[in-house]
């Protein structure tokens, strides 16, 4: 008998300890939800809401599709366009970007009036070797419109997978003409330049800050610097941004010495600044900016503006004026999320403003000439 009452209680005290460990968990996750919801019956509206998707749609469900599209709401409700949820092909996009490889065509695309534009094209690529053209309207891809598309999505439509094809619909002079072209892996050579002919001026250009930049950039700056370099047409058009410190040490080539280049203040009121080690042996400078050269690029044409050092040329600015950090998720996923808004070296706030140049010059995509490259030409020769 006590044996059996013994084996009583022990089962008992388990299902007690397991009624207590359930309640504890619902408990702990009415908590959590209350937490980030705000409303202590967050948790059932959540899962009432999974259910009822789940038991009456009549078409198929999947559920880790639905689990990325909460997450997705979660950060889009945000109301920053710069604010986003990476999942699968969206994160790994996101780190070809970044570290300046990917699976491409090879070209850079621009807003105008008409829509989505080729505003360059690589070298050596397979967009260059099929013909497409800087100013080329990119109507369409694989058949579908690119009318309403985010220029994120266009891009991330023209990558894929190495030796798979994407086929280009593409305005030229009123005629639209496809194009189908293969894949391949993209080295990104963020940074090019030369000495213009019969002339001291150097021209170097940034697409994109990404990983390697800034050596790149010191390596180009001092190649030119012996070749006779002593004035500089620094091109940031079409430049989308990039990594902040990558910026910094492009900067730190031609700005003087300990020179404050970015700054903001954090969630916390923390004050951060980015400085630049700089050098004692700057030259005369301009720098080309256009309505498509943002985040990164306005940092540095708004610290060449903000110090004087040369006149900034070409057409106001995006007015990407907000620092991002990307938070993993798990290997797969991460979160693209604003954190701040930046300053320029004077302690300009830019977000939606964006860099006025001190001589505005129009250029559009079907212009026989450059004609902002030949303003900064002119007028770095007088400085």
């Amino acid at each position: 008998m006590n044996q059996k009452k013994h084996m009583f209680q022990m089962l008992f005290r388990a299902v007690a300890w397991g009624l207590f460990t359930a309640a504890c968990s619902v408990l702990l996750l009415v908590g959590l939800f209350y937490y980030y919801t705000g409303t202590p019956v967050g948790f059932i509206k959540f899962f009432r809401t999974l259910h009822v998707v789940e038991q009456n749609f009549p078409g198929a469900v999947d559920k880790q599709d639905l689990l990325n599209g909460a997450l997705e709401g979660i950060v889009k409700k945000l109301g920053d366009k710069h604010s986003i949820y990476l999942d699968g092909d969206d994160f790994q996009a996101f780190s070809d970007q970044t570290s300046g490889s990917y699976a491409g065509i090879g070209v850079y695309i621009g807003s105008s009036e008409e829509g989505t534009i080729v505003a360059g094209v690589m070298d050596d690529s397979p967009a260059a070797e099929a013909g497409v053209q800087r100013g080329d309207l990119i109507q369409a891809i694989n058949g579908t419109s690119t009318k309403g598309m985010s220029l994120e999505d266009i891009s991330k439509t023209i990558r894929g997978p190495v030796d798979t094809t994407v086929t280009l619909t593409l305005g030229r002079n009123g005629e639209s003409q496809e194009m189908a072209i293969t894949r391949r892996q993209i080295h990104m050579k963020t940074v090019g330049g030369q000495m213009i002919e019969g002339t001291d001026v150097g021209y170097i250009r940034v697409a994109i800050f990404s990983e390697n930049t800034g050596e790149e950039f010191t390596h180009q700056y001092q190649e030119l610097r012996k070749q006779g370099m002593k004035r500089m047409i620094l091109d940031l058009r079409n430049n989308p941004g990039g990594i902040v410190d990558q910026a910094v040490a492009v900067a730190s080539n031609f700005v003087p010495k300990d020179s404050v280049i970015v700054s903001f203040t954090s969630r916390s009121g923390d004050e951060s600044e980015y400085k630049a080690s700089g050098s004692g042996d700057t030259i005369p400078l301009v720098v080309l900016i256009n309505e498509n050269s943002a985040s990164a690029s306005e940092i540095v044409s708004g610290a060449i503006q903000d110090l004087k050092l040369g006149p900034v040329i070409g057409t106001k600015s995006y007015g990407k004026g907000t620092v991002q950090g990307v938070y993993p998720i798990d290997s797969d996923d991460a979160i693209k999320l604003t954190v701040a808004k930046y300053r320029t070296a004077s302690g300009r706030e830019i977000d939606g403003v964006g860099i006025q140049p001190d001589i505005e010059v129009q250029l559009q995509p079907n212009d026989p000439e450059d004609y902002q490259y030949e303003k900064a030409l002119e007028v770095v020769q007088t400085l």
